[in-house]
């Protein structure tokens, strides 16, 4: 005996690769754990922007450290490639940094008064840049 549906079943049409709602990741976290957090702050921005998310990095706290590229340089976790090489690849799809105006002056790892190194595409923004870019997106921290 045959019965019949209830109802006709309806599949949703397959979701759009492209999320038009904004990620930023929040780094705060700097040389404490040898840089493993700031590795999986850009292993996560990069599996976004290769899923066509808008994304972006936002340093604050200690992440500030990272907005040198000489800092970044001393970090290689076993496993992921060298922390400057996830950065540039970040850099090369696209992606933005940003760092905190006063965490850079007085949370990096440089001596205060100091120039330091910047990586060129860094754009340094206050905390309310950040609040801006929280609207309408998600957040991740590490």
């Amino acid at each position: 005996m045959l019965t019949a549906m209830p109802s006709p079943i309806h599949h949703p049409a397959p979701a759009s690769t492209q999320d038009p709602h904004p990620l930023t990741i929040l780094l705060m976290s700097g040389m404490e754990d040898g840089g493993k957090r700031a590795t999986l702050a850009f292993v996560a921005a990069l599996s976004a922007a290769a899923m066509e998310r808008p994304v972006r990095i936002f340093l604050a706290g200690d992440g500030s450290t990272w907005g040198d590229p000489d800092q970044a340089q001393r970090v290689e976790m076993p496993g992921f490639p060298p922390l400057t090489e996830l950065i540039q690849e970040y850099f090369d799809l696209g992606g933005e940094l940003l760092v905190c105006s006063t965490c850079e002056r007085f949370c990096s790892t440089r001596a205060p008064g100091t120039a330091g190194s910047r990586w060129p595409s860094l754009q340094v923004r206050g905390m309310a840049a950040l609040l801006e870019l929280q609207r309408g997106g998600s957040s991740l921290s590490f």
